[in-house]
């Protein structure tokens, strides 16, 4: 050991005195990694002015703690240390492709994007952007019973309305059950086993694709359901009933709501579905035992199951959102049945399977995905505009691997989007208030200015059409909005083409006061005179002639009258005013035309026989394309 130690003064203490570790540094020597003696102010502080203190924070470095420091000036940032952070927050490359994934899936982001890439200053801000058809009135939350809002005969009008216009999509109900269910509530005024924020879901529904008869009712109506959703499935057990109005909320949310309000009443359907156990096709678990009703029929409960996953997986893609994994799925899928296309639905949701930024693109994922999109015989106009908004969600994907897509693979997406243009227009004009009636029209015509061809752009035409009449059939404000950021983005898209052309159009103008020079591969070459070397050379006559004469002149000493004819001629044309002027106005490069070489191929008295029996190496550099 030594014999003696140096403190921080720098003085030496006996060799028998060990130095007393500080039990705490304070903040400026230890983000120094300084020997810090523990006092207040410390030796190091005061020997070089810091601000001394000490905080109280784990063992791990925090960067809060770092960040004050900086900002009352203990410390410089160092760039270093900023630009490289930790191992366990950096970024890998897998997140960032995730992360783009994502926001390809989301149609929103598209449009934000594409308004950023058409002018950056005036781009639309990320908002719902016919996300759905929206709706008029809000009111403040009514907590009452069903019989409190609607009528025995209403509640039966809008049940059907529901088992006529939702329910062939999404038959997650028994028919004849709940049609029982509502004669037993309404006659003995009691609570029966169906719930009433299950009855007040479908007759949400049934209202919004009814007859408009009972509307007024329909705020308080969707607020009472909400809030005995809220009071009982997050503060008990839930049930498979409780899964059900979470999903009729949720539909009735993508149609009218916030695409986050929508995502989030998704997620919470899945999440529950995981606290039922409906994702195993068994129940007899620990974690998830059979709930206590009487759905344990096992086709009602893969309904529920399939239809509440394929929700929350398109709105997650379509919002930019991740979505709710389940492990541990062994749920079976449905059966088929007469008049119900709940089972084709869940077929096409199988198909965009491959759209799941966890997933890792394969060779030829795209190719399979856009073949199965055409083969899919959607047998319902709600079922085409989901195949249409999956065909334009494909495009996003692939441009984000290869903007420049084979203009076969933009044919077959062009053609699934105008397949989907025709089923909104269906249902416009049965007023079937489906979201992607709003959807699909908005989203085509951003993918059709993105693709940015001649045919792309004129199916925009079409497009605008099919959504200002969904404007005009479902007149709200969403929709409005939808329409005039729409024509904004294609105003945007014009305003860019014609600056393009005004740049195009400068450089066809040619200023005579400058006198600029014609380019090297227009200059017409002329000779000097034979009698005359010392003559200059005729404006536009390159150096490359000389060598041609000399040639010409060893090869014949005396030439005859005919080719002393010959060798009169200029080698190119004499070029005047008039013939500059029409360059300037669209010259003819070698590649595209030969129109500064045909006299010699109209000249008759031109001696081709001398020309093509003479070693010419000058006239390599008159075509550069290799042409004579």
């Amino acid at each position: 050991m030594a014999e003696g130690s140096t403190n921080g003064s720098g003085e030496h203490s006996p060799p028998s005195q060990k130095r007393q570790r500080a039990k705490q540094a304070c903040e400026p020597c230890r983000l120094r990694k300084r020997r810090c003696d523990g006092n207040m102010p410390c030796n190091m502080c005061t020997q070089f002015e810091y601000k001394c203190y000490f905080e109280k924070h784990p063992r791990k470095r925090s960067k809060l703690v770092e960040q004050d420091a900086v900002e009352n000036g203990i410390i410089q940032a160092s760039p270093t240390r900023n630009a490289t952070p930790p191992h366990e927050e950096q970024t890998t490359q897998e997140d960032v492709s995730k992360m783009q994934s994502m926001e390809a899936n989301s149609g929103m982001a598209f449009t934000k994007l594409l308004g950023m890439r058409l002018d950056a200053s005036a781009g639309p801000k990320l908002f719902t952007f016919g996300w759905n058809l929206g709706t008029g009135s809000t009111s403040a939350p009514i907590s009452s019973p069903i019989t409190g809002f609607l009528t025995q005969d209403q509640m039966i009008a809008m049940a059907k309305f529901y088992f006529t216009n939702a329910h062939p999509l999404y038959g997650i109900l028994d028919k004849e059950w709940l049609m029982k269910q509502i004669m037993l509530r309404y006659s003995s005024q009691k609570p029966v086993q169906c719930p009433d924020h299950l009855m007040a879901g479908v007759a949400a529904l049934g209202t919004l694709f009814g007859d408009g008869s009972i509307d007024t009712v329909l705020p308080g109506l969707v607020d009472s359901a909400k809030l005995s959703l809220e009071s009982t499935s997050t503060m008990q057990p839930p049930t498979i009933y409780d899964v059900q109005s979470w999903i009729l909320r949720t539909i009735y949310l993508r149609s009218t709501g916030h695409p986050h309000a929508c995502w989030m009443a998704s997620s919470v359907t899945m999440h529950l579905i995981e606290s039922c156990g409906l994702q195993q096709e068994s129940t007899s678990s620990v974690m998830y035992p059979p709930t206590n009703d009487h759905m344990n029929d096992a086709e009602v409960r893969r309904r529920t199951f399939w239809i509440a996953r394929l929700l929350n997986t398109w709105i997650s893609f379509e919002y930019g959102r991740n979505r709710v994994a389940l492990r541990g799925i062994t749920c079976k899928l449905p059966v088929h049945r007469d008049g119900d296309f709940t089972r084709e639905y869940i077929e096409l949701y199988s198909i965009s399977c491959c759209l799941d930024p966890e997933n890792a693109d394969k060779p030829t994922q795209w190719e399979d995905f856009l073949r199965q999109l055409e083969q899919y015989d959607a047998p319902h106009d709600c079922m085409e505009l989901s195949r249409a908004n999956l065909g334009l969600c494909a495009y996003r994907r692939l441009r984000l691997g290869n903007p420049n897509l084979p203009s076969e693979t933009i044919n077959r997406i062009t053609a699934i989007g105008l397949a989907g243009l025709q089923a909104a227009r269906n249902q416009a004009n049965k007023g079937m208030p489906w979201w992607h009636v709003a959807n699909v029209p908005f989203q085509c015509i951003c993918v059709f200015l993105a693709i940015d061809t001649k045919e792309s752009l004129s199916h925009i035409g079409t497009a605008m059409r099919t959504l200002e009449m969904v404007v005009k059939r479902f007149d709200t404000v969403a929709m409005k909005e939808a329409l005039k950021t729409a024509r904004f983005l294609v105003r945007l898209s014009k305003k860019k083409k014609d600056e393009d052309s005004d740049v195009l159009e400068k450089s066809l103008k040619r200023d005579s006061a400058d006198g600029d020079a014609q380019p090297d591969g227009l200059q017409p070459l002329l000779p000097k005179s034979q009698n005359n070397p010392s003559q200059p050379m005729h404006q536009g006559q390159g150096q490359q002639q000389q060598p041609l004469m000399n040639q010409m002149q060893q090869s014949q000493q005396q030439p005859q009258p005919q080719q002393q004819q010959s060798l009169q001629q200029p080698i190119m044309p004499m070029v005047d005013e008039q013939q500059q002027l029409m360059w300037d106005q669209g010259p003819l490069t070698t590649s595209s035309g030969e129109d500064w070489n045909m006299d010699y191929l109209n000249n008759t008295d031109f001696d081709w026989n001398f020309f093509l029996s003479q070693d010419i190496p000058a006239f390599q550099n008159l075509a550069p394309d290799g042409m004579m």
